[in-house]
């Protein structure tokens, strides 16, 4: 499947590239994207996650979009939905998951809620399911704000490789979400 190209005001949104692993591995090294996120990444464990967002575009019709800034041109992040099978007592587990990075020296510029917009937009057309959900450490303060901006709601509190995550959840068309609870 080829992967569809989304722009915004400073961003475009593209398949992942091999070239892009050097930048990729760069922002998953680095301390503050991994502060809430439990221990370190081998480059084993950074090119898995790497290939993980080829694959799901073939399997399932969506998955990650490499974050491209306009204005220099670097690839500064990820965004997009996948299947990752947690082990999340959740009932909707198996439902598309969404997710988002920024390298942290791309902090603060609003480029997050503005990828996360984009690709919402995209999968209300795209994806069938009826609804998307993400999963953020309870302390991620910043990622809750992009989480809301893009109509999702928390849902249940679990436990993710024994440490407690939020859920949230969001219906497709950004309506209210089906199952779980409002905050």
């Amino acid at each position: 499947m080829n992967v569809p190209v989304l722009e915004t005001g400073r961003l475009v949104l593209r398949g992942y590239r091999l070239e892009d692993f050097e930048s990729h591995a760069a922002i998953w090294a680095d301390p503050r994207t991994r502060r809430y996120f439990e221990g370190e990444y081998s480059e084993e464990d950074i090119w898995l996650r790497f290939l993980r967002n080829f694959g799901q575009w073939a399997l399932f019709g969506y998955g990650y979009w490499a974050v491209q800034d306009k204005a220099s041109g670097r690839h500064v992040g990820a965004v997009g939905f996948f299947q990752a099978r947690r082990p999340c007592d959740i009932p909707y587990r198996d439902q598309p998951e969404t997710g988002w990075v920024i390298a942290p020296d791309f902090h603060g510029r609003g480029l997050a809620r503005e990828a996360v917009a984009a690709a919402m937009a995209w999968g209300d057309l795209n994806i069938e399911a009826p609804q998307s959900w993400c999963m953020i450490n309870p302390d991620n303060a910043v990622s809750r704000k992009v989480a809301e901006a893009a109509g999702y709601r928390q849902a249940l509190s679990t436990e993710y490789k024994g440490r407690p995550v939020l859920t949230f959840l969001r219906s497709r068309g950004g309506l209210r979400p089906r199952g779980g609870r409002d905050a």
